[in-house]
């Protein structure tokens, strides 16, 4: 029994440590998306969408990056869809890179 116990507790310890790693991974995506320095962003909201996002096809599974309100024009609230591997699947609104890159223009 107590062999069952120290395998759970192992197998727990080691889907933190990959879920952690995601979401740094995803994280970083969403700071090289936004640039160096991100403009101002607002509240943060992070949630990794396990039924996957029915708003994108094929409904990945993918960590949600929300913020709001922002200081980007034409965007007052952004979301950011990465997969766990820390590719950025998509961005509400859809031209966010674009937005960001009038912002810092250098």
């Amino acid at each position: 029994m107590a062999r069952l116990f120290w395998l759970t507790v192992m197998a727990a310890f080691v889907a933190a440590l990959l879920a952690g790693a995601s979401w740094a991974v995803a994280l970083s995506a969403v700071g090289t998306l936004l640039g160096s320095p991100p403009p101002e962003m607002g509240n943060q909201s992070t949630t990794f969408l396990w039924q996957g996002a029915p708003q994108l096809p094929g409904h990945p599974r993918v960590w949600r990056y929300a913020f709001g309100p922002t200081v980007i024009p034409g965007a007052p609230t952004v979301r950011i869809y990465v997969t766990p591997l820390g590719q950025v699947v998509a961005t509400e609104p859809a031209d966010l890179a674009e937005r960001v890159k009038a912002l810092h223009p250098y």
